[in-house]
């Protein structure tokens, strides 16, 4: 038996239509510029936030994360908040840029899903660097790099408060990213400890300056990194890569590109880039800590840098300003990225679980099949066809019809087309796209 692609049920092809959600929508409406301006305002007064800084007195890191573990438990008592102080404490061992044994604190909040098990992580960095890395006591105001991510942490805390999410968020201001990304990587091997299945994971690093060093301004784009062979790849999975050249088609390219279009659906002021690299040359942020436990994860940042600004003791040198200062952060240009990003989290934090096991079958063949398994989840009342040609690298066709675990697509070749399938919910929340894992018949 056949079903139609072009198949649309429009109380189930809300997402594939373009139609908004209220939920969401009233979400991204509650970012506030002025919130991220002040968060940002605060951090930078601490002089440095360096890993290895004061622990004690107004200035350092111990003061910075004093102030946001704080802050985070002020956002747990409002009315009706739901969201949990989370901290997680751990001693970094001596390495490259540690001399000696540190304690770091990672703190933030969780919110509480209905399925405790699996969550959506989102971090911003509140740690500073000078222009050299080792040392404590130089100015390192870190207003870009990364007051700005943090201040998306705190923030979307904020308007998440009050949700009733299907999956867990946990919203994380993390510690020692600029000295091997070590915070990021205890928590993201202490959430795969305690069994928690990550759904998805962005950090938010340098995401608050709008004019590069070469003095372009602009204010309505965005970057989104994302890796595309797998950090962790099984041997099963290398061969079907291979098979079917789905190294444009990780777990975490289909993250990031959900991410762009519930940013071009919720904020379409920003048009959000998905770049076709794990990130910038040669360069790293927190994503990659958790890429490396398996977990889909994507790097947020702005469109344009400008690097006399980052990792730099501020100073002027023949006549050039060096220095990421509070000056320099554009706190509407930031509200759009946290817009953006919370409209994703919002997205997929409501979805419900995705198909199991896609199943490319068609090959030798002028027509494609597809089967999958569907999730024990009553909210999936939809299925969603994700379809582009094979030499496209964004899905340009989205068709939902009624829930099945199969279709047969005519006169569609499988050589020249790539596919991808999600469940839906009656509002049209989606959950990620899954490309096919096996080839069958």
């Amino acid at each position: 038996m056949r079903a139609a692609v072009v198949l649309l049920v429009a109380a189930a092809a809300a997402s594939a239509e373009g139609r908004k959600s209220a939920r969401v929508e009233a979400i991204v409406d509650r970012v506030d510029a002025a919130h991220l301006q002040a968060t940002v305002t605060k951090l930078v007064s601490f002089g440095t936030r360096h890993t290895l800084s004061e622990t004690t007195g107004p200035r350092g890191i111990g003061a910075a994360r004093t102030w946001l573990a704080a802050e985070f438990a002020a956002l747990g008592k409002l009315p009706g908040s739901r969201l949990k102080s989370y901290e997680d404490r751990f001693t970094a061992e001596t390495g490259p840029r540690i001399p000696k044994p540190v304690e770091l604190v990672n703190v933030g909040a969780l919110l509480p899903g209905r399925d405790p098990t699996r969550a959506l992580v989102m971090t911003g960095h509140y740690d500073s660097m000078p222009s050299d890395i080792l040392d404590p006591k130089a100015d390192a105001p870190g207003a870009d790099d990364d007051a700005s991510g943090t201040a998306m942490a705190l923030e979307l805390a904020r308007v998440f408060a009050k949700e009733q999410p299907a999956l867990s968020l946990y919203f994380v201001a993390v510690a020692g990213e600029e000295q091997g990304l070590v915070g990021s990587k205890h928590l993201a091997e202490r959430l795969k400890a305690e069994g928690v299945q990550v759904v998805a994971m962005a950090s938010v690093d340098i995401a608050g300056n709008a004019e590069g060093q070469d003095g372009i301004r602009d204010s309505g784009t965005a970057r989104v990194f994302s890796e595309g062979v797998p950090a962790v790849e099984d041997e099963a999975q290398k061969k079907l890569r291979e098979a079917v050249g789905g190294e444009n088609d990780s777990p975490a390219r289909e993250w990031a590109r959900y991410l762009q279009r519930a940013a071009a659906l919720y904020v379409p002021q920003l048009r959000v880039r998905v770049l076709l690299r794990r990130d910038r040359i040669a360069r790293g942020s927190d994503h990659m800590s958790f890429a490396r436990t398996g977990v889909p994860a994507l790097r947020l940042t702005e469109s344009r840098e400008n690097y006399r600004r980052q990792h730099q003791t501020p100073r002027t040198e023949n006549g050039v300003r060096f220095g990421d200062e509070l000056e320099f952060f554009d706190a509407p240009y930031a509200a759009r990225l946290c817009s953006a990003l919370a409209a994703g989290l919002a997205s997929l934090a409501h979805a419900p679980a995705p198909p199991r096991e896609v199943v490319l079958g068609g090959a030798v063949s002028p027509d494609t099949r597809l089967r999958w398994k569907l999730p024990d989840d009553p909210r999936a009342t939809a299925v969603v066809l994700y379809r582009r040609n094979a030499e496209s690298v964004t899905w340009e066709h989205v068709s939902a019809g009624p829930r099945t675990d199969h279709l047969e697509l005519a006169s569609l070749v499988p050589d020249d087309w790539f596919y991808a399938v999600a469940t839906a919910d009656d509002e049209g929340e989606e959950s990620l796209p899954q490309p096919p894992q096996q080839l069958g018949k």
